[in-house]
This record gives C-alpha cells, sequence and structure tokens, in this order.
C-alpha cells in the first residue's frame, strides 16, 4: 500500500557521458515515474499522508533543482536536466541528505530515502563511500539505478554501503529494464518503514541486473517467474564473495541446471528452459 508519509531525494547525473550512454534520457524517466508514483498533499486523505521530495542533478558539482517539498511542485524541474560536466556523485547525494535532514520535517530515520540515477563511477569513491554510509547511520535509505549496456558495476565497496542502508542497486540496460527498475524498487522499499525487511532484493526481473548480499550461512537465493519453455540466461558475477556454484530449481523442486562462478569478476551464463509456469528459485552458494 502506498500511504506516503516519506522524505525522497532523486538525485541524477547530468554528467557529458549521459549523452551517449543514456539517449532517450531514461534515468530522467524513471525519475518521473518515482516522482508520481508520491502522494502529492492533494492526494494525501485519512490514513495516505503527503510525501515530500527533493530534487537534485550533479556533474562536476550538485545543483539544488528542487527543495524538499510537494512531489506535485517537482514536475517541471526534471527538464532541466542536461548532459554536460563529470561525474561527482557524492555532490548529488550530499546535497539531497542535506534536504532531507533540514529543521522542520522530523523524523527521518527510516522514512526516508534517496535514488540515483547514473551511468559511472564517482570521480572520488571514498567520499561516496562515506556519504552513503552516512545516510545508513541516519536511516536514509539508498538505492542506484546503473545505465549501462555492457557488464560493469559499481565499486565493491560503494555496492557494499548502498545494500547496507537497505537499498537497492541494479543496472539498466534499456526502457523495459527502466520501467521494471522503478517498478522493483518501489516493491522493495524506498525507505524503511515501506519495507522493513528488506534488506537484499531478492526478486529476478527480465532485462534487470540486481546486486545481492549472501546471508550468514553464505548463501542467497533468488526467484524469478517464469513461464512454461520460457529459454533463461541467467548471468552471475561473483564481485567479491569468492567462487560461487549457481543452481536454478524450478517450481517443483526439480534442478534445471548449475554453473560455476569464478573469483575473479568475470561474468558466467547458467542457460536453462522452465518446464512449467511458476517461481524458478536461482541459489547462489
Amino acid at each position: 500500500a502506498n500511504n506516503g508519509g516519506r522524505k525522497i531525494g532523486i538525485v541524477i547525473d547530468s554528467s557529458g557521458s549521459m549523452y551517449d550512454t543514456d539517449p532517450y534520457n531514461l534515468r530522467i524517466l524513471a525519475g518521473e515515474q518515482i516522482n508520481d508514483w508520491l502522494v502529492t498533499s492533494k492526494e494525501a486523505s485519512g490514513s495516505k499522508k503527503e510525501d515530500l521530495v527533493t530534487v537534485v542533478d550533479f556533474d562536476d558539482v550538485a545543483t539544488l533543482l528542487y527543495p524538499l517539498g510537494d512531489p506535485s511542485g517537482a514536475e517541471d524541474t526534471f527538464k532541466l536536466i542536461d548532459s554536460m560536466g563529470g561525474t561527482y556523485i557524492a555532490g548529488g547525494v550530499d546535497m539531497a541528505t542535506n534536504e532531507l535532514t533540514k529543521a522542520g520535517h522530523d523524523p527521518t530515520s527510516n522514512r526516508s530515502g534517496i535514488v540515483v540515477l547514473t551511468d559511472g563511477s564517482d570521480s572520488d569513491t571514498a567520499t561516496l563511500i562515506d556519504s552513503i554510509n552516512k545516510c545508513g547511520q541516519l536511516g536514509v535509505r539508498v538505492s542506484f539505478g546503473f545505465l549501462t549496456y555492457d557488464a560493469s558495476y559499481q565499486d565493491p565497496e560503494v555496492l557494499t554501503a548502498i545494500l547496507g542502508t537497505g537499498g537497492m542497486y541494479a543496472t539498466i540496460d534499456g526502457a523495459t529494464a527502466q520501467n521494471s527498475f522503478v517498478n522493483l524498487m518501489i516493491v522493495h522499499g524506498l525507505t524503511g518503514n515501506d519495507n522493513p525487511s528488506s534488506n537484499s532484493a531478492s526478486t529476478l526481473v527480465n532485462g534487470l541486473s540486481i546486486a545481492s548480499v549472501m546471508d550468514s550461512s553464505g548463501s542467497n537465493t533468488l526467484t524469478y517467474t517464469a513461464e512454461a519453455k520460457e529459454k533463461l540466461t541467467f548471468q552471475i558475477t561473483s564481485v567479491n564473495a569468492g567462487d560461487l556454484t549457481a543452481t536454478a530449481n524450478d517450481a517443483n523442486g526439480k534442478t534445471l541446471g548449475t554453473a560455476s562462478i569464478s573469483s575473479y569478476g568475470y561474468p558466467e551464463d547458467l542457460v536453462v528452459t522452465a518446464a512449467s509456469d511458476g517461481d524458478l528459485q536461482l541459489k547462489i552458494t
């Protein structure tokens, strides 16, 4: 249920590389989708409370496009985002954090989240990690949508910091994946209050790559809703989890295939065909 009461920061990359990696402005469309989903003051009634949003873009520096306020007033600000300059993600995260924590809109913890939409690595990774960890300490959930057309991903320490806030990280390689990212992130929970137990994404969606952590037992189980006779290719990379084994089981528990993944960070494919409709489980050990 969308009961509102959140404070959300939408942080969008406006660096020069976006001209090539995001020619259709998918990151801007994703930002608009998130903003549209939030509860405006006019929509708030009864148990449904108004959300607040701030919009920030960044290149070499961060720019506050919309101070914390009613989502209905933020709609036109997305048109101001261009594609020029460098990539200082930490500046965007810090500016959004300052807006979410400014006086007059307490509390912050567990009702706040930041969504970053970018195609690149920060020019200052150490500062970005510190910025994300600060969000975690404040109870602000940080999620990343990473626009890429290859198998690249963020620095492992950045991934760890993002997942440590309870947020999700996914790569977006096209319009379908962009829409899936927004929907999956909403299910995952923009804030801690939206989904307190969701510390790692566990749902797989066609065309979307997600980052997930191993549990205390050294394993992880991901779920994909398959159709009968659907041919599936799961591409798995061990970022910093050592050598892994991936096993795909159908809805009846039958093993469809296995694959070994090396610790060297190279992606490995597990190709299977679903025997029937239902939830297919991908177990990583």
